[in-house]
């Protein structure tokens, strides 16, 4: 599983965007509509940082900044990404030394979906349902074996 390509596990695009030049005020309505706790943001179509609730909490409400302030003025930047050729294992690795639960995968400045925390926990009990599925068939086998 660890050496599945992340586009195997993904959630694909389109992934919520919002241009850097628009609104917290903006951004906040569009996550709470979409259910996303995160936006990619883009600057002409180009992803260059992330907004996560995350941010909102930290750098609007906390320092008691405007709504209207700007996505770009707060945004995580540089946006940490990854490739579409990039291991689930290498993604994972990513996401832990930067503290992260949320990848973006970029591909010449176009982006292909993103993989989430959540994501990678959901391909791991995949894979290890289908570890115990075919472990309990091994053993059907045996018992059929031995009862010859």
């Amino acid at each position: 599983m660890l050496r599945k390509r992340v586009t195997e596990v993904m959630t694909e695009a389109p992934v919520d965007t919002i241009e850097r030049g628009l609104t917290i005020d903006l951004a906040a309505r569009v996550m709470k509509e979409r259910a996303r706790g995160a936006l990619v943001v883009v600057d002409g179509g180009k992803p260059v940082g992330i907004i996560t609730e995350r941010d909102l909490v930290r750098r609007i409400i906390a320092e008691k900044r405007s709504t209207g302030t700007k996505v770009g003025d707060i945004m995580s930047e540089p946006l940490i990404s990854v490739g579409p050729e990039a291991t689930v294992s290498s993604a994972a690795t990513v996401m832990y030394k930067n503290g992260i639960r949320r990848l973006p995968v970029i591909e010449n400045d176009r982006l292909l979906g993103m993989v989430t925390a959540t994501d990678l926990a959901r391909a791991l009990q995949r894979e290890s349902q289908k570890d115990e599925v075919l472990l309990a068939m091994g053993r059907f086998k045996m018992i059929e074996e031995l009862n010859k």
